[in-house]
């Protein structure tokens, strides 16, 4: 199991994907900024679901976390900063992202 580590991004470089825990292949459920996928969340059935972003920025994927951390990430840290900010995406925030660790 990888290691929490914190990445702070502004808000408007980060898609994020949802999608199946358990899928093989295929297409993600739904891709959208960070106000579009919390509310894809909250009218959705989100155990089995766990949500990637892709660094616009950098074009470069980070390592996805569940729906549930990512919904208590969202409401926690990213809403408020995006209250105090009059809902401006260019607002740093710290996002939560796991490292891989090598296998021994």
């Amino acid at each position: 199991m990888g290691k929490t580590h914190i990445l702070n991004k502004e808000l408007e470089s980060l898609q994020f994907s949802v999608w199946d825990t358990n899928r093989k292949e295929g297409h993600s459920y739904f891709v959208g900024d960070v106000v579009e996928t919390s509310k894809y969340l909250q009218n959705h059935e989100i155990d089995n679901m766990e949500v990637s972003a892709l660094d616009l920025e950098y074009m470069h994927s980070l390592q996805p976390v569940s729906a549930v951390k990512w919904l208590i990430w969202y409401y926690q840290t990213a809403l408020t900063h995006l209250e105090e900010n009059n809902f401006e995406k260019t607002v740093l925030v710290p996002y939560p992202t796991k490292s891989l660790e090598l296998a021994s």
